[in-house]
């Protein structure tokens, strides 16, 4: 449980300091791998295998976790969504809006 809440905790940082990383799965889960390696200055320095060990150990968290704190993140924090999140949900109302007058 431990685990969970540092990752919401670091997945909120992120989308509060990076609002680029709010859109951007693949991006919000590069900068959380590469903070828990311990920074860009230290993954630079690793070997392309000993990455994809820590990424393929219980070490870092999947992408399924940190994906999923972001979108419930954004669901209680309107602060944390990114454009796309209000395009998606706009095109959504109107299939609803759509599917309902049939």
């Amino acid at each position: 449980m431990k685990q969970l809440f540092s990752i919401i905790d670091d997945v909120e940082k992120f989308l509060t300091k990076y609002p680029v990383l709010r859109d951007d799965d693949r991006r919000l889960i590069v900068n959380l791998w590469t903070k828990r390696m311990g920074g860009s200055d230290i993954v630079d320095h690793l070997e392309p295998n000993e990455v994809m060990k820590r990424i393929a150990s219980s070490e870092m968290p999947s992408p399924e976790s940190i994906t999923r704190c972001r979108r419930k993140l954004q669901e209680k924090c309107p602060n944390l969504r990114g454009e796309i999140w209000y395009k998606r949900h706009q095109r959504a109302e109107n299939i609803r809006k759509g599917i309902n007058t049939l």
